[in-house]
């Protein structure tokens, strides 16, 4: 196995269309919009006798807690069987670098299954779990190829009247792809961080992902309208066969109109040929009770996502292969910011 430099996007998203699970994650057009930010970026072929069977996106992150290079939601892989040799090659492989001070680890956010197979092969090339999650792990999948009827009738039923109330007391959501939209979004999203004191992705991060996206009808906003004012908003991203819930804001108001909205916006989702939808990150659902752990930080939005029907997807924790003896520095900064928001 060798590595190349992709250099044309046909052939990086044509590959990473062909592959499963699907994420927008490690699309060219992430590629663009890190770029946008700052951030320098590889874009990694891994070949063998029978051509190129997996990618891996590299972000070199420069932080002030350490920089770093991360590989979100990859490699991806042809083939499963394909990851050992993948890592093994990514731990030799000279990944240039402008950043100062250099790099302390190599960190992995994989969209591989979490298990004691997978868990080992990251473990004997001398990876270790990152002290913080990078994206969703756990997340929440609604496969969206039935009919409406069918989808209503396997929702929560206070979640099927909910959706009914809304409508009734006059909610109207509005379905669109301009990028402009992110000026209603943005001051529900700003209340909605006060509200619940998450650090927020900062606005020109998230122009750049409407109008990337958007160039490639690859974006689409969802807002709820309640007697003249929006109340709730979405900004979802449609890779391959998933649509994502990935930016949601709301106010307070005394009508359901975020299950209003997220049920339009599972409808535009069937309307563009998706047969998932992705709801993102959930709290860990304790097994023997069926319900999230009451003292995660995500348990009230994980009952409100699971109110739709679906399933859990565990994905792999983010690893970490430390590359000098500064990245314990990294490691004690994110290990205070864990316990500080309660994960």
């Amino acid at each position: 196995m060798w590595i190349q430099e992709i250099t044309n996007k046909e052939v990086w998203n044509s590959f990473l269309a062909d592959t499963k699970p699907n994420t927008f994650l490690h699309s060219w057009e992430w590629k663009k919009i890190q770029e946008a930010d700052g951030e320098q970026v590889e874009t990694l072929g891994f070949y063998n006798e029978n051509g190129l069977v997996a990618i891996a996106l590299v972000i070199r992150v420069n932080a002030k807690r350490g920089n770093h290079y991360l590989i979100p939601h990859g490699p991806i892989l042809k083939d499963q069987k394909y990851l050992k040799q993948v890592l093994e090659e990514l731990t030799v492989y000279h990944l240039p670098s402008t950043i100062y001070p250099l790099p302390v680890t190599l960190r992995i956010a994989p969209l591989v299954q979490n298990n004691v197979e997978n868990g080992r092969i990251f473990s004997n090339l001398n990876f270790r779990p990152s002290p913080m999650h990078v994206h969703a792990e756990l997340t929440w999948v609604l496969d969206i190829s039935t009919s409406e009827e069918i989808l209503l009738k396997e929702m929560r039923k206070t979640t099927r009247n909910a959706i009914t109330k809304a409508q009734k007391e006059g909610v109207v959501v509005e379905i669109s792809s301009d990028p402009t939209t992110l000026e209603r979004f943005w001051p529900l999203y700003e209340q909605t961080k006060d509200r619940h004191g998450f650090v927020p992705f900062h606005k020109s991060f998230m122009q750049s992902q409407a109008e990337i996206f958007g160039k490639e009808n690859k974006m689409y906003f969802a807002v709820a309208n309640y007697q003249g004012k929006d109340v709730a908003a979405a900004m979802l991203i449609h890779s391959g066969n998933t649509v994502f819930y990935y930016h949601g804001a709301s106010t307070k108001v005394s009508v359901p109109a975020a299950q209003l909205l997220q049920w339009e916006a599972i409808k535009e989702a069937k309307r563009r040929g998706a047969v998932r939808y992705n709801f993102w990150g959930i709290a860990p659902i304790r097994q023997a009770q069926g319900k999230p752990d009451p003292n995660h930080p995500f348990t009230g939005i994980t009952i409100f996502k699971t109110g739709f029907g679906g399933y859990a997807i565990d994905y792999m924790h983010a690893q970490d292969l430390p590359l000098n003896w500064k990245y314990w520095k990294l490691w004690a900064i994110e290990m205070w910011r864990k316990k500080k928001r309660g994960f």
